[in-house]
């Protein structure tokens, strides 16, 4: 599990500190503050984290945030302002690992010349014990079929977040799942996904739906059942969703937040970008009488980049930029209102 993120110079962040829960934690802020930046730079680091030696480490994790930024050179991901060469451009992450020693292991580098990353201190030597997963705003079942084997062979438009998820969707399924948490999600969207000639299906009583003809709210929760069926997500897994709420409907997103939150009892940590409004309320209502570690992240713009604050609730939170607009607008409701007695 994660840690701490920091950033220094990177993409919209002059500074930057993310010290991150084991449970729910909630990064909101506007377009274009950099929220899925911080998702893929952790993801990226993390679902590297078990290469060893030096040369391993760097061919690896300059793979890895080239495919999951679609970034030619990586000084792209440079703050844009910062002068090429005149400060550093570095990422710290530090995780929870298997070592009957250490607690956690940092990994530290910078930016080093036009595409190559120079690593400071030496790279972690203990595991993380499951490889994290990253959910993309886009559910994967209705693109699954053939995906992997084209995404190898030709150049597409899709970040490799998406071809990670596809591979763990791959796994076969386990003979003893945890079938109270699945049941808990088929009962949301009436029925069991099934794979079946390499297509997924909806599987209603005697019925069984093409995965194209289901909602996308309802992939996307049918999505995590089949992980928890086929052992990718489980205790001691970090989920990283962008945007979860894309596409769903107030109620499905209230039941998403429910089934979350009931995945982090099982030890799963959630890490979630997101700048709808309702979701975050629906998060800090359940959190609200329970002993689940939750961070909250709000990122804002200044003229010198990206800020961050955070806090375990809400109302902890000096700006929420969608909430700011939602009083603005009942505020003008409320005028025009009683302009008009």
């Amino acid at each position: 599990m994660l840690k701490k993120l920091s950033l220094q110079h990177i993409t919209t962040f002059e500074h930057a500190e993310l010290n991150f829960s084991s449970g729910i934690n909630i990064i909101i802020g506007e377009n274009s503050t950099g929220k899925s930046h911080l998702l893929k730079m952790a993801y990226s680091i993390a679902v590297s984290w078990n290469c060893f030696g030096d040369a391993g480490w760097r061919d690896t994790l300059v793979k890895k945030i080239h495919g999951v930024f679609g970034v030619e050179e990586l000084l792209e991901l440079r703050k844009q302002e910062t002068v090429l060469n005149a400060e550093q451009q570095g990422v710290l992450l530090e995780v929870f690992v298997n070592h009957k020693k250490h607690e956690t292991q940092t990994i530290q580098f910078h930016l080093d010349k036009r595409d190559k990353i120079q690593i400071v201190g030496g790279v972690p030597h203990a595991i993380i014990l499951n490889r994290p997963l990253f959910f993309p705003a886009k559910e994967v079942l209705s693109i699954y079929p053939s995906f992997t084997a084209l995404y190898e062979k030709y150049a597409m438009s899709f970040d490799e977040t998406y071809y990670d998820l596809c591979k763990a969707i791959d796994n076969p399924l386990l003979n003893n799942p945890n079938n109270e948490l699945i049941a808990s999600i088929e009962a949301i969207i009436g029925g069991k996904i099934i794979l079946r000639g390499g297509h997924f299906y909806l599987q209603a009583g005697c019925n069984e739906i093409n995965i194209f003809m289901v909602s996308e709210g309802w992939r996307k929760l049918g999505m995590l059942a089949y992980l928890i069926a086929n052992d990718s997500l489980k205790e001691g897994t970090t989920l990283f969703w962008d945007e979860p709420e894309t596409n769903l409907n107030p109620r499905l997103i209230k039941q998403l937040a429910q089934v979350l939150v009931e995945l982090t009892r099982h030890d799963v940590q959630i890490i979630i970008a997101t700048h709808h409004l309702f979701l975050m309320k629906c998060f800090d209502y359940l959190l609200a009488d329970t002993e689940i570690p939750a961070t909250f992240f709000s990122l804002k713009k200044t003229n010198e980049g990206t800020e961050i604050e955070q806090g375990t609730r809400l109302s902890q939170l000096d700006t929420i930029t969608s909430l700011e607009e939602e009083l603005a607008l009942y505020d003008k409701e409320q005028q025009s209102l009683y302009a008009n007695l």
